[in-house]
Order: C-alpha cells, then sequence, then structure tokens
C-alpha cells in the first residue's frame, strides 16, 4: 500500500457556500409550518429541506422500503407524540435560536413529557446536524471517500490507503456492478472522523464510539478504520432498496465477520467467537430470535454471530448468503418476531467441520523454533528471528516498530491510551507481552491486529517465558512490511 498516492486535497469549505450565501433567515411562521408538517406527517414535508441536503442524501441510491423520508430517519418526531398531538391531548412550545453564519435552531419542546428535539436551519431550509457541527472541519478526498475530519492531528495517509484496499476487497466479494462502483467513485463514502463520543452525540443524538448514519449515508466514528460501520453501509448499498430492519443474527454478524468491532481486526473477534463456542459458553441457536440475541451482551452475541456468518459466507458464496439476508429484513414488528428457522442454514455437521479447522489457524502461536531461524534484530529488550513465513519474537514487556510512514505531528489516540504520560514518535506498531496476553496494534489505525489471552485458551495456556523474555511467532503476512528491511533501513525504538 505505500505506493499508493489515493488522497487529493482540497480546499476547505463550508458545505453550504455553493448555495444559500443570502438566505432569507427563518421567520417563525416558518417555523410552526415545518413543525405542523412533520406532526402531520406531510407528504411535502421535504421541501424545507436544503436542496443539496436532499441531494446528499439520496446520492448512493439506498433507498429503505417502510420509509417515505430518508432524511428524517432518527431525526423526527416520536411517532407516539405525533398521534396525541394531531389530537390535541398534548401541546408543544417552539423556539428559534440563532446560532451566527446564517445557522439556527428550531428547539421543539413538549413539556408535558420532558421530550426536546432541535432542527438545525440554514437561512430558511432545514439541514441536518452533522452538516451544521462540521460545516467548518476539515476535508480530504480520495478514490471512494470524502474524509471530513474534527482534527487532523489524529489523521493520517495510511488510514485513507488502508479504508481504500478494504473498500476494494469487499466491492470484489460483494461483487458490485461497474454501475454501483462508478457512482461510489462519483459520489464517495462520507467518513466522518469525530475526536471522541461527545462529537458522536452532537451530530447523531447517540452516544457512541461510531455508527452508520442510515439518513445520510455517513460513516460516523471515532476511529481511523471502522471496518464494522463501513459493511453496514456497503451491504444496503449492494441490495439497493433493504428493509430498514434485518435480523441483528446477519445485520451484526456480516460485518463482524467482515469487519470485526471498532479499535479490532475481523480477526480478533472471530478468534474469541471459536473459543465461545469450543468453551461450549455460546451455541448459535440461542441466537436465532431477536430477543435471544439480545439476552447476551454484545461482546459475546457479536463474536458469536459473527464467527457464524463467516462460515455462511465461505459456505453459501455471496450470492445465497444475500438470498438468506434478505429473507430475515422487514419491518420492525417483524424482525421482531422472526426465527431464523435450522432448514434455511447448511446442516450443522458442516458447521462442526469449519470450526474443527478454523480452531486450528492460530494467528499467534506460542510454539518456539528459533534456532532455526535468522536473527533480523536484537537489542536488551528484544530478540526477532525470521524463518519462510513466520517471525519468532521474544521479549521483555513491550516492543515499538517505527517504519517512516507517517507524517510528523501525527498523535496516535491508541499509543496515548496505552502510555499516557509517555511521547509518542511516530511509531507503527506496538506489539506487548505479559504472562498471560500477547497484544499486536496498528498505530496508525488504532487497531488489535491480534491477540491471544490465557483466559479463551482451552486448555488455558500461559505464555512461555525464557531468561524473562516472552516467546511467541506470528505470520509474516500479519505486517505491512518486512521487517528485517525496516530493521535494517531505521531500528526500533
Amino acid at each position: 500500500m505505500s505506493g499508493m498516492k489515493l488522497i487529493r486535497y482540497i480546499i476547505i469549505f463550508p458545505f453550504f457556500l455553493q448555495v444559500h450565501v443570502h438566505a432569507q433567515m427563518l421567520s417563525q411562521t416558518e417555523a410552526e409550518a415545518f413543525i405542523n408538517s412533520l406532526i402531520n406527517d406531510d407528504i411535502n414535508v421535504a421541501a424545507y429541506l436544503d436542496p443539496y441536503e436532499l441531494k446528499l442524501s439520496h446520492r448512493l441510491n439506498i433507498e429503505y422500503q417502510e420509509v417515505r423520508h430518508k432524511f428524517l430517519i432518527s431525526y423526527g418526531l416520536d411517532s407516539d407524540l405525533k398521534k396525541d398531538m394531531r389530537k390535541k391531548k398534548l401541546f408543544y412550545h417552539i423556539e428559534i435560536q440563532k446560532l451566527g453564519n446564517g445557522f439556527s435552531r428550531i428547539l421543539f419542546t413538549v413539556p408535558e413529557k420532558t421530550y426536546e428535539q432541535g432542527f438545525y436551519f440554514k437561512g430558511n431550509k432545514l439541514i441536518s446536524p452533522i452538516s451544521y457541527y462540521t460545516w467548518n472541519w476539515s476535508r480530504l478526498e480520495s478514490e471512494h471517500f470524502n474524509f471530513v475530519i474534527s482534527d487532523t492531528i489524529f489523521w493520517n495517509s495510511y488510514c485513507v490507503e488502508n479504508l481504500e484496499q478494504f473498500y476494494i476487497k469487499i466491492a470484489d466479494l460483494l461483487e458490485l456492478t461497474e454501475k454501483q462502483e462508478r457512482k461510489i467513485r462519483r459520489e464517495k463514502i462520507y467518513y466522518i472522523l469525530c475526536k471522541d463520543e461527545e462529537e458522536i452525540k452532537q451530530l447523531t443524538g447517540f452516544h457512541t464510539r461510531g455508527m452508520f448514519n442510515i439518513a445520510y449515508d455517513f460513516i460516523i466514528t471515532t476511529f481511523n478504520a471502522h471496518y464494522h460501520e463501513l459493511l453496514h453501509l456497503l451491504i444496503n448499498y449492494k441490495i439497493e432498496k433493504p428493509h430498514l430492519y434485518t435480523h441483528p443474527f446477519f445485520q451484526e454478524g456480516f460485518a463482524v465477520a467482515l469487519g470485526g468491532r471498532g479499535g479490532k481486526e475481523p480477526g480478533v473477534i472471530l478468534r474469541l467467537g471459536s473459543f465461545l463456542y469450543e468453551s461450549g459458553m455460546m451455541d448459535y441457536v440461542n441466537l436465532l430470535n431477536k430477543p435471544g440475541f439480545y439476552q447476551y451482551d454484545a461482546s459475546m452475541s457479536y463474536p458469536a454471530s459473527g464467527l457464524y456468518n463467516y462460515f455462511l459466507l465461505e459456505e453459501l458464496g455471496i450470492e445465497r448468503y444475500l438470498v438468506l439476508y434478505a429473507r430475515y429484513s422487514g419491518k420492525a414488528e417483524e424482525v421482531d418476531r422472526m426465527y431464523i428457522v435450522q432448514d434455511d442454514l447448511p446442516p450443522i455437521e458442516r458447521w462442526h467441520e469449519f470450526l474443527r479447522e478454523f480452531k486450528k489457524i492460530d494467528p499467534i502461536s506460542l510454539s518456539w523454533n528459533g534456532k532455526e531461524a535468522d536473527i533480523i534484530y536484537r537489542d536488551a529488550s528484544a530478540d526477532i528471528l525470521e524463518d519462510g513465513n513466520r517471525y519468532y519474537f521474544g521479549i521483555k514487556d513491550t516492543l515499538l516498530i517505527a517504519t517512516g510512514g507517517v507524517r510528523h505531528g501525527f498523535r496516535s489516540k491508541k499509543y496515548e491510551e496505552i502510555f499516557p504520560n509517555k511521547k509518542y514518535n511516530g511509531e507503527k506498531y506496538l506489539i506487548a507481552a505479559s504472562n498471560d496476553e500477547i497484544s499486536i496494534y496498528n498505530l496508525y489505525t488504532g487497531c488489535l491486529m491480534a491477540n491471544f489471552v490465557s483466559a479463551f485458551s482451552l486448555p488455558i495456556k500461559n505464555v512461555p517465558i525464557h531468561e524473562g523474555y516472552y516467546l511467541f511467532n506470528v505470520p509474516k503476512k500479519l505486517f505491512d512490511e518486512e521487517l528485517k528491511m525496516i530493521f535494517n533501513k531505521k531500528g526500533s525504538n
């Protein structure tokens, strides 16, 4: 990936510079008309929306079967309250708040229910909170993405290349048509990088580390490489007219199978899923209806469904898998009642065979055959050796590897999380080892690439130690570069 040149820097302009520069400010009459339109589910409510926003919401042609106004998903009024207001059982209050730079906000409140909702306007046209809060954020463009970035100090070109490569891989797996691929190149995937969860809450109303915003098909996240949420977007893009709701066993299982979870590569989560099945702590049959899925914490249900969906993708292929995915999608009340029947799934013997083979694949092995390997790096804190396709590590506790592939001044959130009082010097990889755990991080993306946890091994095994060095080996393909070349050039910090 190091040879790619995917970023095109563009001038930082607000979203709305090209429209409504001298727009009329929102009046009380217009505000009341807009709220009445929402309360009465007026089919013409889209007339209040800024035309650029409307185009943005529909740019990828993802339309949900149960939704009339896509741009209002999660941004409208509570449906039960609307019914009571139409019957004059509830009364409301609206206030126009001027925000500067041509922006204003309608604060809508229902005092009796302690309910409030805010609606943002540019001039006298509705916009999303996302557009309001990000209008002066930094912007970068690549072949398939538009990046909207709160603080570029936490961003680097490697992340752009990494997401581009991931998109290309998934577009191939989903068998996107040439027409679909052209549209992505033209209209772009919007990737909005926030500093923290508080910024996401400002933009979306949800306190989370990352999400797929379906009203505008945006990825909104605190992670430099949020594959999981990108997969939610791409499967909907493949389907084009999906249902608004899908059984979580498939919806989350698909995104975990190929994208892991925020801050964790898919292999890490799938290994956990394998342990949950092998230990008997989980069985996919307990996740086949929605209440069953949500009776477990996401730390268990997501890895378990992710591994099974990984199996389904291998067993069925993408075309048959998408048929199954669509079969268990529908209206909210329909999905609530759905139970995935075994006859729709492969024979259970095939699943057990898959599990037996999967557990043989271990990215971190505790065996150590360093005698026949070549030394590529040695100092007081670490030994690194290599043979044909594996690296052998002996490290005291932590090892930082710099590759020289990031701009000066970049700050790694993951590094600062692990070492809050230490200076970051641009290292790409962090390897940490102890008696009961090994973790390998990519500090550019902030992702855990691979790990071994003693408590998740059967039988329980500790990391071997010899003369104060923890010993293990990993496949060379785990790293982007040949470590021998890196150490020959720059060494390690």
